[in-house]
């Protein structure tokens, strides 16, 4: 029997799809639960990454979707591929333990959090009992904290939410919150900070052709509002940059002015570095960080942030974060220029063409809907179609959870901080008093 596949480690694992990270962790859960059926074949590990029972969202992936999982991972040094003279059929292991220094508690934590989303302290040591036993709830609290204090965090605290009884955690390897193709449960909305990808690849793909309009008015109010900083005091921090759609009208607000940019989308960084590649100068000016926010490391002084199409996906501990930032890493005045997207509250919205777009001889469309998930939360479904006179030939959709807040909502947030704000078309200023 001999293994087959990258063993060394080919860059950072915090950007996996959802259908990696579903394969990771049944192979991680099956070691453990099932051994003598361990390494799985094809067809053991489509049937535990459809399982109804352990895990969420649920899925629906074929084969040709394991396999495309299956190779980006051994690709990244993560799995490896089994062959054996008495077996004709492959089989499929995991190397996460070595790849990223894991010990068994910690890995059972992660792979649980990687089949069933945010989960309590509770949740977790009896969920992972079957892969390893904690004595306490203390132990899993003290194995969680582990993971979230290396240099590249593999978990996150949530603050509890309200009409949560407990706070919960969340993994850091990738996508959680955008089921995608094969997804039968809608995404959750209070964790989808800690997502991987917030948006997913249908999103990246269309965003430059039909999700970027909004640049043009925000673009020009944060020209305006940006002229004053200055760059000697920093970057400008760009907390969701997407596919660097923005850049050119922060370098023309402020030319020169270094930037660095958050962004976890891995898809949505393959636009932003294919930007990056085709502007020299920009190249040299552009650090990208490709985890979360609330997981990245910000540059010790800023002369200006920006937040498009950003703060509804930032959980309430990510946005004590971002406005304990202001207030303290930025100077006197600086500005913050946060986009406040409609609607302030939570609505349900039935299925709606925002934009149309003829490119060669297709015709572009982008549909989106919402759903009312609490009081607070709303589920949104984008859909994106390229159609050639009456037929579509391709469609794709992607979900994802945002946060509705309003002003007030801000302004509120922001007083413990002693900070302030102004309110424009679109937008408001947040600043640390002069």
């Amino acid at each position: 029997m001999t293994d087959t596949g990258a063993m060394e480690q080919s860059g950072p694992h915090d950007d996996l799809t959802l259908h990696e990270v579903r394969v990771l962790a049944c192979l991680i859960e099956k070691e453990s639960t099932t051994p003598d059926n361990y390494p799985l074949t094809l067809n053991a590990l489509r049937n535990a990454c459809n399982q109804s029972t352990s895990r969420d969202p649920v899925v629906s992936f074929g084969d040709h979707d394991v396999e495309q999982a299956l190779v980006s991972l051994r690709e990244r040094g993560l799995t490896r591929t089994v062959h054996s003279t008495s077996n004709r059929a492959a089989k499929y292991r995991h190397v996460l333990p070595e790849a990223l220094q894991l010990e068994s508690g910690e890995l059972a934590l992660v792979s649980v959090l990687m089949l069933r989303g945010p989960q309590t302290i509770g949740e977790l040591k009896s969920r992972s009992e079957r892969q390893h036993h904690f004595e306490s709830t203390d132990q899993v609290t003290a194995v969680l904290e582990q993971l979230a204090s290396r240099q590249t965090p593999l978990a996150l605290h949530l603050e509890r939410q309200p009409g949560q009884k407990d706070a919960r955690w969340v993994h850091l390897l990738g996508d959680l919150a955008t089921p995608g193709d094969g997804a039968t449960e809608p995404p959750d909305a209070e964790g989808v900070s800690a997502s991987g990808d917030p948006y997913g690849d249908a999103t990246a793909e269309f965003y430059d052709l039909l999700a970027a309009g909004h640049w043009e008015s925000f673009g020009l109010q944060a020209l305006d509002l940006l002229a004053e900083a200055d760059p000697a005091h920093g970057p400008i921090l760009d907390i969701g940059a997407g596919t660097g759609v923005g850049f050119p009208y922060l370098q023309a607000a402020l030319p020169g002015v270094r930037i660095h940019a958050i962004e976890p989308s891995g898809a949505m960084r393959t636009a932003l570095h294919t930007r990056l590649a085709m502007d020299p100068a920009l190249l040299q000016l552009t650090t990208v960080d490709p985890r979360p926010f609330g997981a990245a490391a910000l540059p010790e002084r800023a002369c200006a942030l920006v937040a498009s199409a950003t703060l509804g996906h930032l959980s309430d501990a990510d946005r004590s974060r971002l406005w304990k930032y202001v207030a303290a890493q930025m100077p006197a005045g600086a500005p913050a220029v946060i986009e406040m997207l409609p609607p302030d509250r939570p609505v349900s919205l039935p299925p709606t063409m925002y934009r149309r777009l003829t490119v060669g001889d297709h015709v572009y469309e982008g549909w989106q809907q919402c759903e009312q998930v609490d009081e607070r939360h709303m589920a949104w479904t984008m859909t994106y179609k390229v159609l050639r006179g009456d037929t579509t030939i391709s469609e794709s959709t992607v979900q994802s959870g945002w946060r509705c807040l309003s002003v007030d909502d801000v302004r509120a947030e922001i007083e413990p901080f002693g900070l302030a704000l102004s309110e424009h078309d679109g937008c408001v200023v947040v600043t640390r008093p002069v």
